[in-house]
Parts: structure tokens; sequence; C-alpha cells
């Protein structure tokens, strides 16, 4: 079976019908019309969230915030990317591989190691910025008890605190809260 292909100047794009999870980044806090436009097309996609207690006269109060107000990840094919690509033509922009010029495609492992992690109520989820060597330095770990049992990552001092780094390659960091060293195994 060939494949059609879609070329851009030089560079080819093989396209397939198999849906990835792609990066996408949101300017101008376009968030709204891209998810009635995913709705619409049934797309899944995750727009990360978390928990902030916010204190006010009346008590504490918990509300969903975005992690990343900029982040979405969209699960599509290669053609329904074009697709909002085109329709949010300055709105929306997938993050690239660096070496192929590509769109990054994020393996479904560690993407629903990620949604999960999320899905955490008191995970204390910080969002560190965008992944870099710095947050794969020293030993692999992975985490044996607690509520982060079964994650792996590296493990950096942040505020005087061991805390896990949880990376999607090539698009972010984030890292958890303390975790007890006892917790903790080499891989």
């Amino acid at each position: 079976m060939t494949l059609p292909y879609y070329y851009i100047g030089d560079a080819r794009l093989a396209y397939s019908s198999i849906p990835y999870w792609f990066a996408l980044r949101i300017f101008y806090n376009r968030i709204d019309p891209l998810r009635l436009t995913l709705d619409t097309a049934a797309i899944r996609y995750f727009y990360p969230h978390h928990l902030v207690e916010h204190c006010s006269d009346g008590g504490i109060n918990y509300v969903q915030e975005p992690l990343i107000r900029s982040l979405m990840f969209v699960r599509s094919t290669n053609e329904s990317l074009d697709m909002i690509r085109l329709k949010h033509a300055g709105s929306v922009s997938p993050y690239y591989d660096q070496r192929t010029r590509k769109p990054l495609t994020i393996p479904d492992e560690q993407m629903d190691s990620f949604i999960k992690l999320c899905d955490i109520k008191d995970s204390g989820l910080e969002y560190l910025g965008e992944d870099g060597p710095q947050f794969h330095k020293g030993d692999r770990v992975r985490v044996t008890d607690g509520i982060f049992k079964g994650y792996e990552g590296y493990i950096k001092r942040i505020k005087h605190d061991r805390r896990l780094i949880v990376t999607i390659e090539g698009v972010a960091a984030f890292a958890t809260k303390f975790i007890p060293p006892a917790f903790l195994e080499k891989v």
C-alpha cells in the first residue's frame, strides 16, 4: 500500500490514517474556538488542568485551572492536524521535531501516563518550562509507593525538596510535589 504524500517546499511528510498524539501551541488565548472545532470533528484532545486553592472571605475554594494556558494535546491523523492548522491559521501551531521538521508525535504510553498524573488530585504538579537536557540529568528513578507509584522520571531538587521530573519529550517538563527517598528506586 502506498501512502499519499504532502509536499511543503522540499520536505515530504508521509500521511497515514493512524492517529497520533500531537502537542499544539495556542496563541492569543484561542482555546474555545479550537475546542469547538475538535468537538465538532469528534477529535480527542487533552487540555491539562490542575486544582488550585483559592482563599476568600467565604473560605477555601478549589478551582480547576489550566496547567499551561498555551498547550493542548490532540490525538488525530496528520490530515486532521492539517485541517486544524488551516482552520485556525495564526492561532494554532504544532510542536515540531527539530531533526525531521515534522510535527512532533508523542508516544501513547507517555501521554497516558501524563493524563493519569494530571488526574491525581493532590499531585502538586508544576510546569517547569519546555523540555531540555537539564531535566534529564542524574539517575532515572521509579516511584514504588504513594500516590505517584509506578511513575518514572528524574529527581531534581526544587526549593529544597526532592521532586520527580516528568517530561513529555520535546514539549514540556513538570515537577510533582515532594517524594520521600524511601519511595524511590533506580531504573
